[in-house]
């Protein structure tokens, strides 16, 4: 599996953050899991099943060497979702000119 796999797998559950993977041993092999322990329950989702416990080990600590880096890409796109949106909201205005310091500099009569 690589990196975009991963990531596609684990992106269709936004809500969830995944902070850890592990894996458990089966009669069918061994099943490597995402977890989310963000909320009160400890969330489980399916990654994938290998043939021993030696390969799951492996993908078991590439996928942990992952996971920062699509919990970073994550956070980039949302701040970024994030400004775009703001700047929808509040757009600039080419005709506004910032008159506080005028204002200081102005005496009355």
């Amino acid at each position: 599996m690589d990196l975009t796999t991963f990531e596609t797998r684990t992106g269709l559950w936004p809500h969830m953050q995944f902070t850890d993977v592990e894996y458990e041993v089966c009669s069918a092999g061994v099943e490597i899991y995402a977890i989310d322990v963000s909320r009160q329950t400890k969330s489980k989702l399916f990654i994938c099943r290998v043939a021993n416990e030696q390969q799951a080990a492996s993908l078991t600590a590439q996928f942990k060497e992952w996971l920062p880096k699509l919990k970073l890409k994550k956070r980039k796109v949302a701040l970024n979702l994030a400004r775009m949106a703001c700047e929808k909201s509040y757009p600039a205005n080419p005709k506004f000119q910032d008159r506080s310091d005028m204002r200081r500099n102005t005496s009355r009569f």
